[in-house]
């Protein structure tokens, strides 16, 4: 992992930053680091780039050009507004264990764009809301949004999720899922699953599943000599490891551990 500002300006590094506008023009086998600077990034074609954000309060707008893939972890960032006009591949992944509002716009603008968004928040007595709007404005153009929300001691979670079709734009797929548990009767999670398709020769469907964690898993855990909140946490470790082992750095990865397992032990 590196600090963007760590690399601009050394020769063959690949990054130029003019005017609060970075441009990545070789591809990048570290994570770069985004952590107090509001940016427009550049990602030219061709290249590969892989960005952390843990910005807070900021505002970030990304260019992913033909060709182009931008691999793009979120980690606990607040309140931050991203927009992403992707010629190429997105896949953004994010994990976001704090009280937070943020908004995410994808467009996707050439033939064969493709974006995917994986999120989990954990809400324990804070609220978090996300607004989420991918529009396909070019034809044969993918998008994939999963959520996935845990609410407890009176959390609440809102999952806010357009996906546009524009007329003319045939053979685009646009896909939306949301799940959430609630851990105990004071908590919330809610969702919002919009689709706006003014085209016939497309794919698209949404769907929502919230309730409480299934009383015979725990019921049979704790038959086997766990306690029920050691049950819990069993049961969600299934459920959270694929967020978490998409995190390539161990630190990162150890902190996000502990710090989900001290909000769940509250």
């Amino acid at each position: 992992m590196i600090l963007f500002n760590q690399l601009v300006g050394k020769e063959g590094c690949g990054l130029c930053l003019q005017n609060d506008t970075l441009t990545i023009s070789k591809s990048m086998e570290d994570y770069l680091l985004l952590d107090q600077h509001s940016l427009t990034i550049i990602i030219e074609e061709g290249v590969t780039a892989r960005l952390l954000d843990v910005t807070q309060n900021q505002r970030i707008t990304l260019l992913v050009n033909k060709g182009a893939q931008l691999i793009y972890q979120i980690l606990n960032s607040k309140n931050t507004q991203r927009t992403i006009d992707c010629l190429g591949e997105v896949h953004l992944s994010e994990i976001c264990l704090e009280e937070s509002i943020e908004d995410l716009r994808i467009h996707l603008l050439a033939e064969a764009a493709n974006a995917t968004v994986e999120l989990l928040s954990i809400a324990s007595t804070t609220s978090c809301e996300f607004k989420q709007r991918i529009e396909h404005r070019h034809k044969n153009t993918n998008s994939n949004i999963s959520n996935f929300g845990v609410a407890l001691h009176g959390g609440s979670i809102s999952f806010d999720t357009t996906g546009q079709i524009a007329k003319g734009m045939s053979k685009s797929k646009c896909v939306q899922l949301s799940k959430g548990i609630l851990m105990d009767d004071h908590s919330c999670v809610t969702s919002k699953p919009i689709l706006l398709i003014d085209e016939y020769d497309v794919v698209a469907n949404h769907g929502a599943s919230i309730g409480k964690m299934s009383d015979e898993s725990l019921f049979y855990l704790m038959s086997r000599g766990l306690t029920k909140q050691e049950a819990f946490l069993l049961i969600l470790e299934g459920i959270l490891s694929p967020f978490i082992e998409k995190i390539k750095e161990e630190d990162l990865k150890t902190e996000i551990n502990q710090r989900i397992e001290q909000i769940m032990k509250r």
